[in-house]
C-alpha cells in the first residue's frame, strides 16, 4: 500500500526534510513532490510504500 505524508517546510529547512524522508523511508520512499505557496512556504509531499497488516476474515 502506498502512503502519501504531508510536511511544511521552509526553503532553509527544505534539504533537512528530504534527507529525513529519505533516512526514515529508505527503498520504501517511492517519490518527493515540493510546492510552494505564495507566503515563501514550501509543501512537501512523501509517498512511501509500506507493508500494511489487513487480515481479511
Amino acid at each position: 500500500m502506498e502512503l502519501t505524508v504531508k510536511k511544511k517546510a521552509f526553503l532553509e529547512e527544505l534539504s533537512g526534510v528530504v534527507e529525513n524522508a529519505v533516512l526514515e523511508y529508505g527503498i520504501g520512499l517511492r517519490k518527493i513532490v515540493i510546492f510552494e505557496d505564495g507566503k515563501g512556504c514550501y509543501t512537501v509531499m512523501v509517498t512511501y510504500e509500506t507493508a500494511f497488516p489487513y487480515k481479511n476474515k
